[in-house]
């Protein structure tokens, strides 16, 4: 491990300050983008003891929960694929209990994941429907 070390430098510590700010400028693209589509906005940011919920649109009588992946760049793991298995038996599970608290049932529901990352100056967004 020393070797390794020495070789490669110590491991830095994640800046949580700066993926929170990366985070935050993903959401808020995320948001224009949806309502630009049409997407009516009911919730940013949902967030009960279990978890947050990115945001919360409607259209066409349809409910969407939208978790959003952003990165400061494209890396050799694109942002959507850091929605597995686990953090979508979360929002599942955040999805209900946000149904239980409204009065009225939805048509239908769908989850969605909108992935953001920069080239240069150019922001690049892929919208997944019925991502899971």
């Amino acid at each position: 491990m020393k070797l390794l070390t020495r070789l490669f430098g110590k491991k830095k510590r994640s800046d949580t300050s700066s993926n929170r700010s990366v985070g935050n400028w993903g959401e808020r693209e995320a948001a224009r983008y949806l309502k630009r589509q049409g997407y009516e906005l009911l919730e940013r940011n949902w967030r009960v003891r279990m978890g947050e919920i990115d945001i919360i649109a409607q259209k066409d009588g349809e409910l969407i929960f939208v978790e959003v992946k952003s990165s400061s760049a494209l890396s050799a793991v694109a942002p959507e694929y850091r929605v597995g298995i686990k953090k979508q038996k979360k929002l599942r599970a955040l999805a209900q209990a946000y149904l239980r608290n409204r009065k009225d049932a939805p048509d239908s529901v769908r989850f969605d994941v909108i992935s953001l990352w920069r080239e240069g100056k150019e922001t690049k967004l892929r919208h997944i429907e019925n991502a899971f």
